[in-house]
């Protein structure tokens, strides 16, 4: 279990900052940015009165402002209402909660498949499982179907 950092930043809701934002450990956001926010193993809180125009990267975010521009984070990205989101999510894990406004493209992939290559992932998977069904002949989204059984013996060891 990762250690809770102590070291918390908060950035109030009569503030206003505009540039590249660079932190550890948590930044609280309630206020305007507009720039670059970055942190390598840091955590972000985006509260429900912040708007930021911005580009984020960290390992994890929580968002319940606004926010317009790219969000990236190497954990999880969370959006919890009122949260408003205009731009791509990128993240190994992204819950949107009901409520929530997203506008953009959201891209989840585990940690260790980088690369985003496809044939890199199922190189992977041991033997009798999607990297077999690939050489079957069967095409996703051909007219043909499986049955639940006909899956299960494509898919045995």
């Amino acid at each position: 279990m990762r250690k809770a950092p102590k070291d918390i930043q908060m950035l109030g809701a009569q503030m206003t900052m505009e540039g590249t934002l660079v932190f550890e450990g948590t930044m609280i956001i309630n206020g305007h940015v507009k720039g670059t926010i970055e942190s390598k193993e840091g955590t972000i809180v985006i509260g429900d009165q912040a708007v930021l125009h911005a580009d984020i990267f960290v390992r994890h975010a929580k968002v319940s402002g606004e926010i317009r521009g790219t969000v990236k984070a190497s954990e999880q990205i969370e959006l919890h209402p009122p949260a408003r989101v205009y731009g791509d999510l990128t993240a190994p894990v992204v819950l949107i909660d009901a409520g929530v406004t997203f506008d953009g493209k959201c891209t989840t992939a585990p940690k260790d498949a980088s690369s985003g290559k496809i044939d890199d992932i199922m190189k992977k998977l041991p033997e009798g499982t999607a990297k077999d069904m690939k050489s079957s002949g069967k095409k996703a989204g051909s007219s043909d179907t499986l049955s639940v059984d006909e899956l299960a013996a494509e898919t045995t060891v």
